[in-house]
């Protein structure tokens, strides 16, 4: 059963753009002989408000993209709802996807070069998609689009292998300008670029939000890029949302073993002590496997399902997450380890640990 889940708006009454409601995937997987199902996303919600970036952070196949894919209609989900404008779209248009939603959804893939066919100059992929949503495809309608993502008119009988990674990647931003869409879905639009480029693509990013308030799932492995562009941060682990809240307060004061995980892995020169691999692997593993929590030692992760948890609020965002350490007065919160109650590993006072528990009970 989907859990309540925390809005991730501002402090407006305003409706979320698109709301999804237990949205879960599965695929099948083996041979003709042997079956099975794999869950890739199990039970997600969340809201996204229009106007606001929302960065979806976690490791390579905790199923980010997938659940990217099955917003933009390129998979079909197990189960749940996709809520746009209050209407369920995964029941009204379950045969076929409707022009209307990809005109409001647009997807930019991470591999800006695979996503552009190289037999096509540039003025070839935003004419077809103004033509192909009943916009004009004029000279001037194409200009302005590559001014509007910093490219320059002569560009337009560009090849993609012509151009720089940046460049292609704000043609396939354009691309998806060009039917004027409400969501934009970026699968780590920075992650094939130098670093160098990197932050042009996000101040964009940032501008299209500010200028024509669209809504953006940012997905990204990338944590200190979301911490610079994201209004709220989501921690995906294991196919499930663990923890989210205003991208500032989960950054720095992470409240899941996991987003704390992610963050140790941050290179910091300030951080006390040097980066020992082999202990990370250690710890790694401990968290993955429920029954071996260094954060507990009752196996409660393995005997019964998380509920989220308010563990504080920010800028009207009640920061949430999905642990029983979290839970009000709870025995387990009383048995943090010292040794891993921070990301950089320096040892805190369990009392404060108790102390935290409490506050969040009362």
């Amino acid at each position: 059963m989907t859990e309540p889940i925390a809005s991730t708006e501002s402090t407006e009454s305003t409706a979320p753009l698109l709301s999804v409601r237990g949205l879960t995937k599965d695929f099948q997987v083996g041979t003709v002989f042997s079956r099975r199902r794999v869950r890739a996303v199990n039970d997600v919600s969340f809201d996204l408000p229009a106007g606001r970036i929302t960065a979806l952070v976690g490791e390579s196949g905790s199923g980010k993209s997938t659940i990217a894919r099955c917003l933009a209609r390129l998979e079909q989900p197990s189960s749940g709802e996709v809520l746009l404008d209050g209407q369920d779209v995964l029941r009204t248009e379950r045969r076929r996807v409707s022009r209307a939603y990809r005109r409001k959804v647009q997807m930019v893939f991470q591999d800006p070069f695979g996503s552009l066919n190289p037999v096509h100059r540039i003025e070839h992929f935003l004419t077809r998609a103004l033509v192909l949503h009943g916009h004009s495809a004029s000279r001037e309608a194409l200009c302005e689009l590559l001014t509007t993502v910093g490219l320059t008119e002569d560009m337009l009988q560009s090849y993609p292998h012509e151009l720089s990674g940046g460049q292609r990647q704000r043609v396939a931003i354009a691309r998806a300008l060009a039917v004027e869409p409400r969501l934009i879905l970026a699968d780590e639009p920075t992650s094939m670029l130098d670093v160098s480029v990197r932050v042009g693509v996000l101040n964009l990013m940032r501008r299209l939000r500010d200028e024509r308030d669209i809504a953006m799932l940012y997905i990204t492995h990338d944590l200190g890029s979301a911490r610079y562009l994201a209004d709220t941060t989501m921690v995906m682990f294991a196919g499930e949302l663990v923890e989210g809240g205003d991208a500032l307060a989960v950054m720095d004061a992470p409240a899941h073993p996991y987003t704390r995980l992610l963050l140790s892995a941050v290179p910091d020169p300030e951080r006390a002590g040097s980066y020992d691999p082999v202990e990370r692997a250690k710890l790694r593993e401990a968290i993955l496997n429920p029954t071996s929590c260094p954060y507990g030692d009752d196996g409660t992760c393995s005997r019964t399902e998380p509920v989220r948890h308010i563990v504080g609020e920010d800028d009207g965002q009640p920061h949430w997450v999905r642990c029983h350490l979290r839970a009000p007065a709870s025995d387990i919160a009383r048995r943090v380890l010292k040794a891993t109650d921070r990301p950089d590993g320096e040892a805190t006072d369990t009392t404060d640990a108790t102390e935290e528990a409490e506050t969040t009970a009362a």
